[in-house]
């Protein structure tokens, strides 16, 4: 392959060639080839997408990115007007931004833009949402047994 030189910098380019010398087929390959490439190496997840899961009465997940490997996922939550999560612990770093909406926690009160960082070891108290919230969660994956002990500790009014 013959690359060009950009004299202003060390990048190097591949040699241009006009559309005119590639034949359709080719053209077809060479984009067939490459939106293959683009699907095979990222996620997409829909802002439109419904794919939503509820947790507690009126908190709803959706995952973006799981990695089994590490046990962490990138998630969306939502809650609803009134939803509160209870008290849970952190086995490992929580980071969450707070998108729409606000949440209260102990005797603070957060924000859209506001981001928190919940270390690994430290545990939450309930965490409150009169208004309603979107955030954008990275933290340990939720399992079913997560989601069993949240949904008793809600029921026992923790």
């Amino acid at each position: 392959m013959t690359h060009d030189h950009d004299e202003k910098s060390a990048v190097r380019r591949p040699a241009r060639t006009t559309g005119a010398s590639l034949t359709p087929e080719r053209k077809a390959s060479l984009k067939e080839g490459l939106l293959e490439s683009v699907s095979r190496s990222m996620t997409v997840v829909r802002g439109d997408s419904e794919d939503w899961q509820k947790v507690l009465p009126g908190v709803f997940v959706q995952i973006l990115h799981e990695d089994a490997n590490a046990g962490v996922q990138t998630a969306l939550w939502r809650l609803e007007p009134g939803a509160r999560i209870p008290a849970h612990p952190h086995h490992i770093d929580e980071e969450c931004y707070l998108l729409e909406g606000s949440l209260e926690h102990r005797d603070e009160r957060y924000e859209a833009g506001d981001y928190m960082l919940a270390p690994a070891g430290t545990r939450h108290s309930t965490i409150n949402s009169r208004h309603g919230a979107l955030m954008l969660i990275r933290g340990g994956r939720m399992t079913w047994r997560d989601r069993l002990v949240l949904r008793a500790a809600l029921t026992l009014g923790r």
